[in-house]
């Protein structure tokens, strides 16, 4: 990963991204180190959650942890550091052109969706550039965008819990971190930065997944109604609290709608792929089933010896979730990577029927493997 430029992109983008972040918030963390601790106390255990959350959504296996974090410090650091920058010089400008009483109104719902949501979603092309291999079709892309997104989201509340102490005079610094998570955790994390960037994020999973003119068009669509969504959410209408699930609500329906197509074609794919491998002889009838389904996994792995047999059961399974998904796209596709997956799991699978059927006394037969239940091989 080192020896990729866009990893040194991310490891400069981010810290820069916090120096710009810290600089815009110092002088308040200063001022109110109360409320500072409070909103971290409040809003890590929200991240730690949320990041469990969204890996979970995936209906096979959960994304790895490491490629999860490095969008969430994209979007925490790098994305909403420059996000700083981007939007007042944006609307700067709207206010020397349009004048400064359109630019308080409108201002906000026209610079955040085109600078957040770009530099939000260039985090997913971070990682995929990065890791050829992390973002293979449209549920990575909504995964790891949503990710970037949370991120963003995290960062942006401690935002507001400063500049709540603020507008509030600063005589309620440890309410004003009460006061904002509620609203903007309890009240509105449901449908803000993660489900805008999931949004966008889909599309451009399909473009690095499969790069053609018809995902080309979907990226497109999908940046567009990401920014059309936040524009709507940063826009004066429907102001107040009460009418805020009304105003999210297209927001979170347009994510949960971007999910479920991912999520159904990733499985259309996933199952077309199991049963080739079936039909070659590299899966065993029935592995198909186990391998869909997480439960199905540890209940079988409760089934095998601890120590060696349970290890070797889990690197096999890995093995053969690596093979049916190396054939579903990258930047980087490697046609000789199927083979070496083949390869490796019949060497597992002999290594485990070995392991399982322990050492073989003098004098007794060896124990032929059970290959006929596919939750013993």
């Amino acid at each position: 990963m080192t020896r990729r430029p866009a990893f040194w992109l991310w490891a400069v983008m981010c810290p820069l991204g916090a120096w710009i972040a810290l600089r815009a918030m110092d002088a308040q963390i200063a001022e109110f180190p109360a409320a500072a601790v409070a909103g971290f106390a409040l809003l890590a255990p929200v991240l730690v959650l949320g990041v469990w959350g969204l890996r979970r959504l995936h209906p096979v296996r959960p994304r790895p942890v490491g490629y999860a974090m490095v969008a969430v410090a994209w979007g925490g650091l790098a994305a909403f550091g420059t996000a700083l920058v981007a939007n007042a010089a944006f609307q700067a400008v709207i206010a020397k052109t349009a004048g400064p009483e359109f630019n308080a109104r409108w201002g906000a719902s026209i610079a955040a969706p085109v600078d957040e949501e770009l530099l939000k979603l260039a985090g997913v092309a971070v990682l995929a550039l990065m890791v050829p291999c992390a973002v293979r079709g449209p549920l990575d892309g909504w995964a790891y965008g949503a990710l970037a997104g949370l991120g963003f989201q995290i960062v942006e509340n401690f935002l507001y819990v400063l500049n709540t102490i603020v507008l509030t005079g600063g005589t309620q610094d440890a309410n004003a971190a009460f006061f904002t998570f509620g609203g903007r955790v309890i009240g509105g994390a449901w449908w803000s930065h993660w489900a805008m960037t999931a949004v966008g994020g889909a599309g451009l999973g399909s473009l690095l997944g499969r790069a053609s003119r018809s995902t080309a068009a979907l990226a497109f669509g999908s940046l567009v109604l990401a920014m059309a969504l936040h524009a709507w959410w940063d826009s004066p209408l429907l102001p107040g609290a009460a009418l805020l699930p009304l105003k999210g609500a297209p927001i979170l329906l347009a994510a949960v709608v971007a999910y479920r197509l991912a999520r159904r074609r990733y499985l259309v794919r996933f199952r077309r792929a199991a049963a080739e491998e079936t039909a070659q002889g590299v899966l065993l009838p029935g592995e198909d089933r186990v391998l869909a389904f997480r439960r199905w996994r540890r209940k079988e792995r409760w089934d095998v010896p601890t120590g060696e047999p349970r290890r070797l059961l889990e690197r096999l399974r890995a093995a053969e979730l690596d093979l049916l998904e190396d054939g579903f796209g990258g930047l980087e596709p490697d046609p000789r990577a199927a083979d070496r997956l083949r390869a490796e799991i019949a060497v597992l699978r002999r290594r485990l029927t070995a392991a399982r059927a322990g050492p073989v006394r003098p004098g007794a037969d060896a124990a032929r493997p059970d290959t006929a239940h596919p939750d013993t091989a």
